[in-house]
């Protein structure tokens, strides 16, 4: 499954993706867990947002292989 990161996240990580596999379905939680193994928790805080093919999502939105999952932080307005 190929994770896309935008804005600061892209630029922090230093990747604009991540490639993981996962046997079955999964919930996005169970990805952040995985992403935040990975990088660390600092990068994935609970106001992260996630979009699974362009919609925004909850943590227990259930993903497949064939499902676009992007991260991106949360924005702010001035």
């Amino acid at each position: 499954m190929k994770i896309l990161y935008f804005a600061s996240l892209k630029e922090n990580l230093k990747t604009n993706h991540d490639v993981m596999d996962f046997d079955s379905p999964v919930t996005i939680s169970l990805i952040k867990q995985k992403l935040i193994e990975k990088h660390g928790k600092q990068y994935f805080p609970n106001n992260i947002l996630c979009a699974v093919n362009h919609e925004m999502v909850t943590v227990n939105t259930i993903v497949t292989e064939e499902d676009e999952v992007a991260f991106f932080p949360p924005v702010t307005g001035g």
